[in-house]
């Protein structure tokens, strides 16, 4: 006989069966009771207004971040001026290593560029006519003569680049139908101190740039204003006239402290200007400057 033969079979896969159904209920219990957990979690009252809160926030922060873009983007459209040369969007600066061997060349370049639609009267349509005090023929445009900006900041001397004593000029932005109304040079000292004789600030958009700061006020150095300190109301209003020719002041730095950067504001004064932000147009325009 065998001596195996009263050893008894086990019945091993009706066991396995069971501790599967065992293991697999167990399981079930085991996620239910974590959905269960999870529910009574999110549906929780102090976890709903965590949640609701969480979600706002997520909100509120794409709203600023699209709201900044866009008016990054649209930054020059609701000024009344630009600046040339560009500064640099990231930074809104306006940065250059000066001497011979310095990297200022291309912004002179840029500069060049920008003033080639500038050309002489003599190249200029009949449209364009030298004007006084006052355009006399709304049906013509003035002609912007940059003849003085020729003393300082022109091709000839680099802008004064090369000597770290920059010339930056700023264009007024083609608003159509846009017409100043001018301070008197009395209403005008109340709010800007007139260093020249008051009585040249007459019909004219004056501008004023300052250092922010009291640091900037300081490292900026003195700064000169070309050909007149301010746009002459005669280049207004804009109508869309294709010889139109932007006025244009340009701002000279003189003696700007090297390896600081400077942040400037320039300003905008008339009746009809306003300097607070996301007024529209805006009065005023703020940039940095360093110079190395």
């Amino acid at each position: 006989m065998d001596p195996d033969a009263d050893v008894e079979d086990v019945p091993l896969k009706g066991n396995v069966t069971n501790m599967e159904i065992d293991s697999t209920a167990l399981s079930g219990e085991n996620s239910s009771s974590a959905n269960k957990g999870a529910r009574q979690w999110l549906t929780g009252p102090r976890r709903k207004w965590l949640i609701a809160i969480l979600v706002a926030i997520i909100l509120l922060t794409v709203i600023v971040v699209s709201t900044l873009l866009a008016l990054k983007g649209d930054y020059d459209s609701t000024r009344l001026v630009k600046i040339w040369p560009r500064p640099d969007k990231a930074q809104n600066l306006i940065y250059f290593m000066h001497g011979a061997d310095g990297s200022w060349r291309q912004l002179t370049k840029q500069l060049d560029e920008f003033f080639i639609p500038y050309q002489s009267y003599a190249y200029r349509s009949e449209d364009v006519i030298i004007c006084g005090d006052k355009n006399q023929d709304m049906n013509k445009v003035c002609y912007f003569d940059i003849q003085p900006f020729m003393q300082g900041c022109s091709h000839a001397n680099n802008y004064g680049y090369d000597i770290g004593m920059p010339c930056v000029f700023l264009e007024f932005n083609n608003i159509s139908g846009w017409v100043p109304e001018p301070y008197s040079p009395e209403e005008l000292q109340k709010y800007v101190k007139l260093t020249d004789d008051p009585s040249s600030f007459t019909d004219l958009v004056y501008l004023d740039c300052q250092g922010d700061s009291f640091a900037d006020q300081e490292n900026v150095g003195p700064i000169e204003y070309t050909p007149v300190h301010g746009f002459p109301t005669k280049y207004f209003p804009y109508r869309g006239h294709p010889d139109y020719m932007s006025p244009l002041v340009g701002v000279r730095f003189t003696r700007p402290i090297t390896g600081v950067a400077i942040t400037v504001t320039c300003k905008l004064w008339a009746k009809n200007i306003q300097h607070t932000e996301g007024a529209v147009p805006n009065g005023q325009i703020t940039f940095n400057l360093l110079v190395d």
